[in-house]
């Protein structure tokens, strides 16, 4: 069965959404996301489309030379500075992942590639064990409210436990907070290629659905 080609709109963490706009047929859903990185300040973003290796030499082969990338890796950050080469170790950042990156000056980083669910397919799976923070994003590049639920392919407030927390960069710190009955508090909103931390009471699977 063929599968309508989407159109990922460029976001500057933004406005990217999913749009279906574009009625050309291939065997995956491809596209693109442009995230704005401010010169010399920290941002929290993640890899929202598989470009086929997802590492941090691909995905972010423009960066300025001397641009930061934090890896987190369970208790802490490993650091990685952009050199002539790259990084070293050129660490993997599967779709999904979060990540730090400060550029050494004002630059957008472009991500290109595939919708993680292949053609046949319409889910995409976060696992989180029980009480470990885990640095993610959205497996699907989509922006809206953490609140939102049913058609509007993020739904991790849902199937997120009660009184699991979620942690939000706010540009110098975290924003903390705690899921309810009713969600989070203030309903934040998320955007297409935002990292953020979680922590989940008990385990349970973040599945998201293109519907």
């Amino acid at each position: 069965m063929r599968t309508k080609t989407l159109l990922i709109a460029a976001a500057a963490l933004a406005a990217g959404v999913i749009s279906s706009e574009a009625q050309v047929y291939s065997a995956n859903i491809v596209g693109y996301v442009n995230v704005n990185l401010p010169a010399g300040q920290l941002a929290l973003i993640s890899n929202p489309l598989d470009d086929g290796t997802n590492q941090a030499n691909d995905l972010l082969s423009g960066l300025p030379n001397k641009s930061t990338l934090d890896v987190w890796n369970g208790s802490g950050f490993t650091p990685y500075t952009k050199g002539a080469s790259g990084f070293a170790g050129n660490p993997p950042l599967p779709v999904g992942t979060g990540f730090f990156v400060k550029a050494i000056s004002a630059y957008t980083n472009t991500f290109v590639g595939n919708v993680v669910p292949a053609p046949g397919g319409n889910q995409t799976t976060n696992n989180f064990p029980a009480g470990t923070l885990v640095l993610i994003g959205s497996t699907l590049p989509v922006s809206g409210n953490f609140n939102d639920t049913g058609t509007n392919y993020f739904n991790l407030i849902a199937t997120l436990p009660n009184k699991s927390t979620v942690q939000i960069w706010n540009g110098t710190g975290f924003t903390p907070y705690t899921k309810g009955a009713t969600g989070l508090a203030g309903n934040p909103p998320y955007t297409v290629g935002q990292g953020f931390f979680v922590k989940s009471i008990s385990a349970t699977n973040w599945i998201q659905t293109l519907q």
